[in-house]
């Protein structure tokens, strides 16, 4: 795996607060459901070993086609700074853990919650479904106002050979970001694209668009996944993984954290400009995520990549928020320096009595021309993630 390609979107996260605890109307109801349910056989509760230095982190997304990548570019480095005395646990016992805090649920309990949830999905249908939203924001050309764009995506990954996966995306345009940036775009004349030069300044916060940009939602569109795509499932570990790898991927947390942290042992970190011990952190962390979000892998390996998670330090619970798509769900942030003194803001939404992960949302800011600081933000929103036994939508345009 090229090392440009694992370390582009690393970053350095701060905990701020490593048991963050949140008041919120439905945490004794989330705490009760937590206790309620988790009744995991003995061997799965059983403590993971923590790594050298553990984070918890996403590599920054990108919006295919190299329309626009809110980037993590190098520079940075990876750490978890935890609080004086905490300990760097593995998956807890319920009986230890799962006691209700004063004030609310810990991002530990909602990740326990997600992955109990996780456990009743479905396990097996004719297609792997993944269906997001993905929003982004940056300045225009001039760097006058800002933008924000948006873009669907669709992910049908068929089991049966006879049956055909597919790819389906529909860029839905282009608009300005608030009111008072509408003002400005209607003072420059209302552009309907904008085209950028290529030598724009971007802070390493975000890659500059590589075809123009436009506020008319563009026609969706099918690619047939052929080649590389045609017998994988998905990918981990900076490969991609057939149906039978993903099959034999273990179930029990401590043997999945396990298989994950000997495979990134094998990857060449030397020339990566970091140190190893956070590299392969940062990828365990990364593969955690994409083992919940992407990969058709059992409900059970999905719920154990969630208990891996709620293992490490470096996450806290703010509370319910509205996701971008206006769903209601728990969010779980921390912090990231994408370069010396520049901070991203992220937040994993998760509804825990799905186990679904609703959105990633990443924000930081930049300055205008005019001085003026604004945020830039990015996010996904998963739709859908899990089996089906319906069939894509097909578009009449394919690619």
């Amino acid at each position: 795996m090229n090392n440009d390609e694992i370390f582009k979107g690393r970053a350095r996260v701060l905990d701020e607060e490593l048991a963050g605890r949140v008041s919120t109307p439905g945490a004794d109801a989330l705490l009760a459901e937590v206790v309620s349910l988790e009744r995991v056989p003995e061997q799965r509760r059983r403590r993971l070993r923590a790594p050298g230095r553990a984070l918890l982190g996403v590599a920054a997304a990108a919006v295919a086609a190299g329309v626009v990548v809110p980037a993590m570019l190098s520079g940075g480095t990876i750490s978890v700074v935890p609080q004086p005395g905490e300990s760097q646990p593995g998956v807890p016992q319920p009986s230890a853990s799962l006691s209700a805090p004063a004030g609310g649920s810990t991002a530990q309990q909602i990740l326990l919650a997600a992955a109990v949830a996780t456990e009743r999905a479905p396990a097996s249908g004719d297609y792997w479904r993944t269906t997001t939203v993905s929003r982004w924001m940056l300045p225009d050309p001039t760097r006058g106002y800002m933008l924000e764009g948006s873009r669907s995506l669709e992910t049908w990954l068929a089991v049966r050979p006879e049956l055909r996966s597919w790819r389906i995306r529909q860029d839905l345009g282009v608009k300005p970001a608030t009111a008072r940036d509408e003002q400005a775009w209607r003072a420059a004349g209302a552009p309907a694209s904008w085209r950028y030069p290529e030598d724009m300044r971007t802070d390493n916060l975000f890659s500059v668009p590589s075809r123009p940009l436009r506020t008319a939602a563009g026609e969706r569109s099918a690619e047939r996944l052929y080649g590389k795509w045609k017998g994988a499932a998905g990918h981990l570990i900076g490969g991609p993984l057939t149906w039978k790898q993903v099959r034999a991927l273990p179930s029990d947390p401590g043997k999945l954290r396990s298989y994950l942290e000997e495979g990134i042992g094998r990857l060449d970190l030397a020339g990566s400009g970091m140190d190893v011990k956070e590299a392969r952190a940062h990828i365990l962390l990364r593969d955690c995520v994409e083992i919940i979000s992407r990969l058709p892998a059992s409900p059970e390996v999905r719920a154990s990549a969630y208990r891996i998670l709620a293992s490490l330090p470096g996450i806290r619970a703010e509370g319910e928020v509205t996701d971008p798509e206006g769903r209601r769900g728990q969010a779980l942030g921390y912090r990231e320096e994408i370069e010396p003194g520049v901070f991203a803001r992220v937040q994993l939404v998760v509804e825990p009595g799905s186990g679904l992960l609703l959105a990633e949302v990443r924000r930081h800011t930049t300055d205008l021309a005019d001085g003026r600081q604004v945020e830039l933000r990015y996010s996904t929103s998963f739709q859908a993630i899990g089996w089906t036994d319906e069939r894509p939508r097909l578009p009449a345009r394919r690619d």
